[in-house]
């Protein structure tokens, strides 16, 4: 697969989960119905059947990580990596969490906009402040952010364990039986400990990137296709019990061979050229959870009780959010290109 070509692809798959992603995040049956969509059909929707197929996004984000991280990767290159993700990943981190506790800070005086971030009068404290700022609590939709650090923090380890096949597969198994014994690494202070998931997603993308480039890059061809649609079958058809059942170890193959198995089946020569605004994921997933809450609830105070406009909004919302975080990024990067280059991570 030629490298425009790759990158094209990745994009595209980027794109996609990044919809995904707000669609996990749009669920609104509580909002409009009330105690009464607690067993409404949408709300089933909404809140079970769809989380368990859009739920492949994260590990999908997971695993193009890790693969674009150790993709070339030779050791001596590690501290020219930690640089570029410090601008692409610590820093935006940073500046969102305290934009967003700014915000609600903000927000929780103005009686107008109270009722729609949904706190208390909040009070400022350094201690909270910092909480904030490092442990993303005003910015839920960070937790992957936090857990990607992490994971980049422990690349020089990921990589020794990885640089055989051996050690790799071995790797992989002991994390897997981690999480199936529901082991979990300490917590660091107020902050959660690294995902043993995310770790697997991530390593699994590592060990692609260093012993399985010549598969994963290979041009698409029919066998190819074939192979990924008996991936994703399989997937679905292990998903369904495991989803039933909770068990989380079953879920992780699941999406992992779903991942895998939409990689192959995709042409990448039936993709369009990736439109320059696609590449904005980033900032999109940043700020994406302000528009949607706002359009639920605003909704829901002036259509309250309409299960089709509910419904409507939530079939809608990707692309509604999206239109907003476009427009929103487009504006910043014409008026403060410095702050843009801070909150997108240069992208």
């Amino acid at each position: 697969m030629e490298e425009k070509k790759f990158r094209n692809k990745v994009g595209w798959f980027q794109f996609l989960c990044c919809a995904m992603v707000i669609w996990s995040h749009a669920g609104n049956a509580e909002l409009f119905l009330g105690k009464a969509g607690k067993n409404h059909w949408l709300s089933r929707l909404e809140y079970v059947h769809f989380p368990a197929v859009m739920g492949v996004s994260i590990p999908c984000f997971f695993m193009i990580s890790g693969y674009l991280f150790f993709r070339f990767f030779a050791f001596d290159q590690l501290t020219e990596k930690w640089k570029r993700r410090v601008q692409t990943l610590l820093i935006p981190y940073l500046c969102w969490n305290l934009l967003y506790y700014v915000g609600y800070l903000a927000g929780s005086r103005i009686p107008a906009v109270a009722d729609i971030v949904n706190r208390p009068d909040l009070q400022f404290s350094l201690k909270e402040m910092l909480e904030a700022l490092f442990f993303y609590d005003y910015n839920p939709v960070f937790w992957f952010m936090y857990q990607l650090i992490l994971l980049v923090a422990l690349a020089p380890v990921i990589f020794r364990c990885m640089r055989s096949v051996r050690g790799g597969v071995g790797f992989l198994f002991l994390v897997m039986a981690g999480i199936f014994f529901h082991l979990s690494f300490p917590r660091l202070g107020a902050a959660s400990s690294l995902n043993l998931d995310a770790l697997f997603y991530y390593g699994l993308g590592a060990f692609g990137a260093l012993h399985g480039r010549t598969c994963i890059e290979g041009a698409w061809t029919k066998r190819r296709c074939l192979i990924g649609v008996i991936l994703v079958w399989a997937g679905i058809r292990a998903g369904v019990p495991y989803h039933t059942r909770a068990f989380i170890p079953g879920i992780i193959v699941e999406y992992s061979m779903a991942v895998s198995g939409l990689w192959l089946l995709v042409n990448e020569n039936w993709l369009p050229i990736e439109r320059p605004w696609m590449r904005q994921t980033f900032f999109v997933y940043a700020l994406h959870f302000i528009p949607v809450r706002f359009l639920n609830k605003v909704a829901a105070m002036i259509f309250y009780g309409n299960q089709w406009m509910a419904a409507t909004l939530y079939v809608l919302m990707p692309v509604m959010a999206m239109g907003i975080c476009y427009v929103a990024a487009w504006i910043l990067h014409r008026i403060t290109p410095k702050v843009w280059r801070w909150l997108s991570g240069g992208r």
